[in-house]
């Protein structure tokens, strides 16, 4: 493998507003033989003709337009219609680094790996700030075991190869994954293939407003979704797991979420929904505890608190 066509996949929704930085990032690389795949899902802002724009004006773009059907049936568009012996993706508000794909696909030589991903920064841009990449959480190998307690990396960062696709069916257009149809692909790929990971920030994650990511409540129903189809499908490749550690520990992560964010019922019926899946008097008793206690009287203290710190 030396200099293989990479294709990169960006499913595009109402996104005309930050396509233009998002396709500039990806055709500035300097790993040159790629080839661009923008999948219109739907749009009714003015995507569809920036795209065919995009598409006329440089040969590596290939323009595809589709009735709404979710990101993961977008990206599943888009493989069909390209060509790279490896896939990369991307969303429309995300930015590559230049030298991205460069360091990226070298590390396929070894056939054993099926997806290389890398760091990223994380930017919000409501409060114009750049996070840095912790990489304490980043695996490189057989990464199932890792990979089902939390996904560690995002869509923007990963490049998969296409035989591993093929093998597992590519993403699941299941609306109830919204938001974490991506992580469940990485899942079914860490069933068959290696990891590997670049460790430097080579991809800038954009949150704002629109992202579906930030909403915890759906993020967390989604994420059991996932959580149960994987548990079916490890079964067959006999992949065993911890299912009901993993589904308390998503609880508790998820409870404490609701805490710091102020939905203080909610994270007391998320508390003993962990409870009820594997028994622990703790989270029972914060269960009932975030329960009982109206949420005035929490953010009371919390205030309190504030006032005293400060």
């Amino acid at each position: 493998m030396s200099k293989p066509l990479v294709s990169v996949i960006v499913p595009v929704y109402n996104g005309a507003t930050y396509l233009n930085k998002t396709v500039d990032a990806i055709l500035s690389q300097s790993y040159e033989n790629l080839e661009l795949v923008l999948i219109n899902d739907g749009s009714i802002d003015e995507s569809k003709e920036l795209i065919n724009l995009m598409a006329d004006s440089d040969p590596r773009v290939i323009a595809l337009h589709c009735a709404n059907g979710g990101v993961a049936a977008a990206r599943n568009v888009g493989i069909k219609n390209s060509s790279g012996e490896l896939i990369a993706f991307c969303d429309q508000d995300d930015l590559w680094l230049t030298e991205k794909l460069e360091k990226q696909v070298p590390l396929f030589a070894e056939p054993q790996i099926g997806l290389v991903y890398c760091g990223s920064f994380a930017h919000y841009t409501d409060l114009n700030k750049t996070v840095n990449p912790d990489f304490s959480r980043n695996k490189k190998g057989w990464v199932f075991d890792s990979l089902v307690q939390e996904n560690m990396l995002t869509c923007c960062t990963a490049v998969v190869r296409r035989e591993a696709l093929s093998k597992i069916g590519g993403f699941d257009p299941d609306r109830a994954l919204m938001g974490v149809d991506d992580w469940h692909l990485w899942l079914k790929v860490a069933l068959v293939a290696k990891f590997e990971f670049v460790a430097e920030p080579l991809a800038i994650h954009v949150f704002h407003g629109d992202n579906y990511s930030l909403n915890d409540k759906k993020m967390h129903a989604a994420e059991l979704v996932c959580l149960d189809k994987i548990e079916a499908l490890a079964d067959r490749y006999n992949k065993s797991a911890d299912w009901s550690l993993i589904t308390q520990t998503l609880h508790t992560r998820y409870a404490s979420s609701y805490v710091f964010s102020g939905f203080y019922q909610l994270a007391g019926e998320t508390y003993l929904k962990a409870h009820s899946v594997l028994s622990n008097r703790k989270l029972w008793f914060k269960g009932w505890l975030f329960k009982l206690i109206p949420n005035c009287v929490w953010n009371f203290m919390q205030q309190t608190k504030r006032k005293i710190n400060s």
